[in-house]
């Protein structure tokens, strides 16, 4: 429960320090997303989960009321247990479920590279698995390029794999195509 309590209230208070007013929640929070236990691997992942309903609700009245949700990657089962949820897939699923035009991920990498190690700056869903099966693309970029999948399948319209150290770009993100990260399609 780290990231519902420390971690959440520590990116909340960041934010107001800088005059952003922040509401600190939980995926559990309200029903907002209800997840069941992860499985389908040898061993037991534990309290690991993936989402499997939404209700943006709560999200909605928290932006009406003109303050920025902070949701910590923890949902409620129906078990009555709370799940750990890969954070990428949190971002996809409150995407979705607020309808939202675009999906930013902002990371430590530059974005999704080629077998050369150049950055890829638009990418298909469809070439997605060849980049996986060539193993190109693995580690902590395979549940991104995941939750990237869910978000458009979901009706999100643009998501974009960015650097984070390139963030003061963001503006330009809706303006133009950057040429910076690199950006998810469905074709």
């Amino acid at each position: 429960m780290v990231l519902a309590g420390g971690v959440n209230k520590q990116l909340v208070a960041e934010l107001a320090s800088v005059g952003c007013p922040a509401v600190g929640m939980c995926g559990g929070d309200g029903l907002s997303f209800r997840a069941r236990k992860k499985n389908g691997t040898a061993y037991d992942l534990g309290f690991v989960g993936e989402i499997c309903s939404s209700d943006a609700r709560w999200i909605e009245a928290v932006w009406g009321c003109g303050s920025v949700p902070v949701i910590s990657s923890l949902a409620l089962g129906v078990d009555g247990q709370y799940y750990n949820i890969n954070a990428d897939q949190m971002a996809a699923a409150c995407a979705a479920a607020c309808h939202a035009s675009a999906l930013i991920f902002l990371t430590d990498v530059p974005g999704v590279k080629d077998a050369s190690g150049g950055v890829i700056r638009w990418l298909t869903l469809n070439e997605i698995p060849a980049l996986v099966e060539q193993s190109v693309v693995c580690g902590g970029m395979l549940p991104k390029l995941e939750a990237c999948r869910e978000a458009l399948r979901k009706g999100v319209g643009r998501v974009r794999i960015l650097p984070a150290l390139q963030a003061d770009v963001l503006p330009q993100f809706y303006l133009s195509k950057i040429d910076f990260g690199t950006e998810v399609m469905t074709a």
